[in-house]
């Protein structure tokens, strides 16, 4: 699987746009889940399918499978530790902002994976894309 950069620099760009009010990383959709446009309030992956032009892959009862599009759209595998500093549903607690989301995107699309992305996700350190200073950091090969 290779990253691509193309669409997650196209995520963050799209996430910024999302209203606050419609965002929330604790679940993909609260809406409908079988068409690309997000109609309630969702997470990054649950709004950006919109940018995909291509079919959507499907769950057996017709719901679209995020998790597999993601990880097709991405480059990213679904239990890398990037998936998780991207994607986490814990960030709800952390940083809940589509600000937030697309700052993540973009630090990890500069800088790879902070090493403590785990302590950041549980508000045990700050958040690297809102610090200058230098990180320790995995770069982005190393998925």
């Amino acid at each position: 699987m290779e990253l691509n950069i193309k669409n997650l620099e196209e995520m963050a760009d799209f996430i910024e746009t999302v209203p606050s009010k419609f965002f929330n990383m604790h679940r993909f959709r609260k809406g409908g889940r079988v068409t690309p446009e997000c109609d309630s309030v969702g997470c990054i992956i649950g709004h950006c399918t919109i940018l995909d032009k291509r079919p959507l892959p499907q769950l057996l009862n017709g719901e679209i499978d995020f998790y597999s599009w993601a990880e097709e759209f991405t480059g990213l595998p679904r239990r890398s530790p990037a998936w998780f500093y991207l994607f986490s549903s814990n960030w709800a607690d952390t940083d809940d902002t589509p600000t937030g989301a697309a700052k993540r995107i973009r630090f990890f699309l500069k800088n790879g994976i902070p090493n403590d992305w785990l302590e950041q996700i549980y508000r045990e350190a700050p958040l690297s894309y809102q610090r200058n200073i230098g990180l320790k950091t995995k770069q982005v090969k190393q998925i």
